[in-house]
């Protein structure tokens, strides 16, 4: 067996056992994906009393003039047996967030920034992780800024359409988020500005450290704003600093 033939069989089996794994890495997470969205589904239908992919169906981004929109078919209030539900299935729930017909996931705080970047509400291990607060904000929603944390994943999921709002038009046509906090009361905010930028970006500072300073620092902030949500997410490049980030004003 000569030495260029040697060489080209060690290639191909090189090439056959990335191939392999490429595969199965892409199943994986195909089957991590379908887990969560089983997961997320279902604790949207118990928050809401709908099923989440109808409500998804019917309620797509509004297309027509810039301002507030209201969904086609809002959920009935849950009120409170439906919250201590979610409160009793994790101790860390803090809230249900809703972009409607854009996002809808329960809303969690733990002791670090970690621990839900790879686990479910429901405590499973899964790289689509929960839709975080970070876990410095003691006073949670009387906070002047607070941070929440989500991955962009690969499937539209989590905080996948942050994205969206770099276009100006899609920002003004889908800029209201509604907060059901754990003791019942919602909150109201209205987005403003979308930024890509990366994980050292001053807003982290001063959503933790400085937050006097957001009208400031925060893009186009409202001169009525006293109260500021920043929703970040990465954005799926090679640079794993990379980041988007979404600034919305309690209204």
């Amino acid at each position: 067996m000569n030495k260029r033939y040697t060489f080209y069989i060690v290639m191909i089996a090189i090439g056959t056992f990335l191939i392999a794994a490429g595969l199965r890495d892409m199943l994986a997470d195909r089957r991590e994906a379908a887990e969560a969205r089983e997961e997320y589904d279902m604790l949207y239908n118990i928050y809401s009393g709908q099923d989440r992919a109808t409500v998804i169906a019917t309620e797509t981004p509004d297309t027509g003039n810039p301002g507030n929109r209201a969904p086609d078919n809002p959920p009935e209030d849950p009120g409170f047996p439906t919250l201590d539900e979610l409160a009793a299935m994790n101790n860390d729930f803090i809230g249900w967030f809703s972009i409607s017909g854009l996002i809808e996931y329960p809303l969690v705080q733990g002791s670090d920034n970690d621990k839900y970047i790879n686990t479910t509400f429901l405590g499973a291990r899964n790289s689509a992780g929960t839709i975080f607060m970070d876990y410095r904000h003691a006073a949670k929603w009387e906070e002047p800024v607070c941070i929440l944390y989500g991955h962009r994943t690969y499937d539209g999921s989590m905080f996948a359409p942050l994205g969206n709002y770099l276009n100006t038009q899609f920002l003004y046509r889908n800029n209201t988020i509604t907060i059901t906090t754990r003791d019942g009361n919602t909150l109201t905010y209205r987005i403003f500005a979308a930024i890509q930028t990366d994980a050292w970006d001053p807003a982290y500072g001063t959503a933790i450290s400085n937050p006097s300073g957001a009208s400031e620092t925060f893009p186009n902030a409202p001169d009525y704003a006293t109260h500021f949500l920043v929703l970040s997410t990465c954005t799926r490049s090679e640079d794993p600093d990379e980041r988007i980030l979404v600034f919305a004003a309690k209204t």
